[in-house]
């Protein structure tokens, strides 16, 4: 029976800086039980300030982890940055359908920025899963958590900044040069004009809409 949304009292454990505007909000978890690629809705000062985000942790930790980019003239995330361990905070989860649908498969995920959060969800919970990973940012700091991939696992797409070893380009440029695997599930996860792009590039390769399958980020 799937969990419906609950309204949770929490508090802030930690707020970790990654990188110029890249940030993890660290939360108690209040005993919300989830399935690795859900979202909860964090609560601002006002219901117009309420922001969904993908859940970044294990389903095991006892701690939920969520990653945001400051978007300074944006309605919550300059509230987000201004938290303290302790400060209380509310969200409602867990919500969403952007799971594995088959753990056995090859999985193949697409992000860019901050959309990384369920893949690192997903590994973090099924250390063996047969995954491969197309991260794209603008700048090699953006690059968060790619520790916990394996170099076979991990493409890296840097955009506007040159980096040895790293793929300069679109995380779009480098997908439409590979050989892609056509039985694979692919997970796209970020900025809604990637997730279109990527999706007409995946079709005209081949790979049917039943193997796709994606969530779209809105920074507002």
């Amino acid at each position: 029976m799937e969990n419906l949304p609950v309204k949770y009292s929490s508090k802030v454990v930690a707020l970790n800086q990654l990188s110029a505007s890249m940030y993890e909000l660290v939360l108690e978890r209040s005993a919300m039980p989830f399935i690795a690629g859900h979202e909860i809705m964090i609560h601002g000062e006002s219901p117009h300030h309420d922001r969904q985000y993908s859940i970044a942790s294990s389903e095991d930790e006892d701690q939920l982890k969520v990653l945001f980019r400051l978007i300074p003239e944006g309605e919550l995330t300059p509230q987000l940055v201004t938290l303290r361990a302790g400060d209380p905070l509310t969200f409602t989860g867990p919500f969403g359908s952007f799971i594995l649908r088959d753990k056995q498969a090859h999985n193949v995920f697409i992000a860019t920025g901050t959309g990384i959060a369920p893949a690192l969800s997903f590994i973090k919970t099924h250390p063996s899963l047969n995954l491969s990973v197309y991260h794209g940012v603008r700048v090699v700091e953006d690059l968060i958590s790619r520790e916990l991939f394996s170099p076979e696992q991990y493409q890296a797409c840097v955009s506007k900044e040159a980096a040895a070893d790293l793929f300069a380009g679109r995380v779009t440029q480098k997908l439409a040069e590979d050989q892609l695997d056509p039985e694979a599930h692919y997970y796209l996860c970020g900025a809604n004009e990637m997730i279109l792009e990527v999706h007409a590039l995946l079709k005209s390769k081949g790979i049917p809409d039943s193997q796709l399958f994606s969530e779209a980020y809105y920074f507002w």
